[in-house]
């Protein structure tokens, strides 16, 4: 009779502490990610593939589950067989799981203990207490276990949506730019723990690769992406599109950062194959009150969208939409506030220069060409120019009638102080007026340029001596 009465107090205190628990839990329960979905049964339909689950206070709650089923009449006999029949598991590894003499356990099991306690509707409350997973199959890569949506995990959805590759367990992210992988990384190492090198594609590509069952499940059971190709259909999660304007904002963050395109000309270009995504991208863009334009209709099989000229107000608004110190972010920060840096040579400033503003393979000119040029002529205006360059690089013409294809090049020289302007008369006009041009002239003072400020410049020279890597690898 006391034995009852024990358990009976037993049962109802751990049914208050459940309660209690219950009543703790945030109220944007939108915000919570179902670590349960991790689990998927078509896959996951042996014991080793199972996703496990550790916590500080995990096995004290999952003995409460199971003393008051024994309460409710079950023994415990009585569960390690319902165990091996509904999991197909052996009598020492049921027996491991109830009588708790593991240090993981699955997130299989742990949820057939709320349904038989029906606490499955409070499923949050065990959840709480999960603090790490890894998979039963080694080898054994403990990940932390991201319990909540956050920014960083609406970043990596974002890049991944943009250049991310996903095959079974095998994850792999490339870029041209290595500070972009760099914050890749650090998004992954805040929220999963899990530390992974940065690799040389080739000699314009990083990337990091690697096999992790834990980090792909989020990306396929709670973002919803699928594996393979995803280049036409992929969009913003609905995870994330029902969350706030915070996650939705940092979802497009690393959708930009990855994807988005920032060169020479004071605008930002976004160009897509998916619809979905260029309009779920412009739904974000509307919420943080950007400007853009955005065509209806394919173009070459590619939805766009762009900024308008970007004024310096509009300039600060596109930041927050980069990922800080990478290079888009720079080109955004120097076109609102100017270039901060300073050289110490010509040497030095082209070089500079030439990694910030690189060649393009299809192009006649580039910004070190253009400046040598000046260089050489001391003054000249735009059509001197491109008779110069043409001349020197043995092509028929260049920049069209009225050579505005040195725009954008005249406009970083004049920024970085290395050229001025000034209006000059060329005698009379045909008709009537005088010729009036432009004059761009060569500044000697090195002293005076101001240049692009990269840290990110020496921080890719450390990756250089890595192995080249074919992506088709996946060992």
């Amino acid at each position: 009779m006391n034995s009852g009465t024990s358990q009976g107090e037993t049962s109802t205190g751990t049914v208050l502490s459940f309660q209690r628990s219950l009543n703790r839990l945030n109220t944007n329960n939108y915000m919570r990610l179902d670590l349960f979905k991790l689990h998927n049964p078509k896959l996951d339909n042996k014991p080793k593939k199972w996703i496990v689950a550790k916590g500080k206070n995990l096995k004290q709650n999952l003995g409460g589950c199971i003393e008051e089923l024994t309460v409710q009449g079950w023994t415990k006999p009585k569960l390690c067989r319902y165990i091996m029949q509904k999991f197909g598991v052996s009598k020492p590894t049921a027996e491991r799981l109830i009588y708790l003499r593991k240090s993981f356990y699955p997130l299989v099991f742990i949820e057939e203990l709320l349904k038989l306690t029906n606490k499955l509707e409070a499923k949050f409350v065990i959840q709480d207490k999960i603090e790490f997973l890894k998979v039963s199959q080694p080898p054994e890569t403990i990940v932390k276990a991201p319990k909540y949506l956050t920014k960083n995990l609406c970043k990596i959805a974002g890049a991944h949506a943009a250049d991310g590759t996903l095959a079974k367990d095998y994850f792999c992210i490339t870029d041209g730019y290595w500070c972009n992988v760099k914050s890749f990384k650090n998004w992954v190492k805040n929220e999963f723990n899990l530390d992974y090198k940065i690799l040389k594609r080739d000699k314009n590509e990083w990337m990091i690769r690697f096999h992790n069952k834990v980090f792909t499940r989020y990306l396929r059971q709670i973002f919803g992406f699928c594996n393979g190709k995803k280049v036409y259909s992929v969009g913003e999660p609905e995870i994330i599109k029902n969350s706030n304007e915070e996650m939705r904002k940092a979802f497009a963050l690393g959708a930009l950062t990855f994807e988005a395109g920032l060169g020479m000309k004071n605008q930002i270009e976004f160009c897509v194959a998916s619809k979905k995504f260029q309009e779920d991208i412009c739904d974000i863009l509307k919420l943080a009150g950007v400007r853009f334009h955005k065509m209806k209709n394919p173009s070459g099989g590619y939805w766009r969208f762009w900024s308008n000229t970007l004024t310096e107000q509009e300039t600060i608004k596109w930041m927050e939409l980069f990922e800080p110190q990478t290079e888009k972010w720079f080109k955004l920060h120097e076109a609102a506030n100017g270039y901060q840096g300073k050289a110490d040579s010509i040497e030095e400033a082209i070089d500079i220069l030439d990694k910030v503003y690189p060649s393009k393979p299809n192009s006649k000119v580039s910004l070190k060409k253009v400046l040598l040029a000046i260089k050489h002529l001391g003054g000249a205006h735009r059509y001197k120019i491109v008779d110069y360059l043409v001349a020197k690089g043995n092509f028929k013409s260049y920049g069209g009638k009225w050579a505005h294809g040195l725009r954008h090049y005249l406009d970083i020289l004049k920024q970085a102080n290395i050229i001025s302007i000034e209006r000059r008369r060329f005698g009379k006009k045909k008709s009537f007026g005088t010729i009036v041009r432009e004059v761009y002239i060569f500044n000697p003072e090195v002293s005076e340029w101001k240049v692009p400020l990269r840290n990110q410049l020496t921080s890719s020279d450390v990756v250089k001596s890595q192995v080249t890597y074919s992506l088709s690898s996946t060992t």
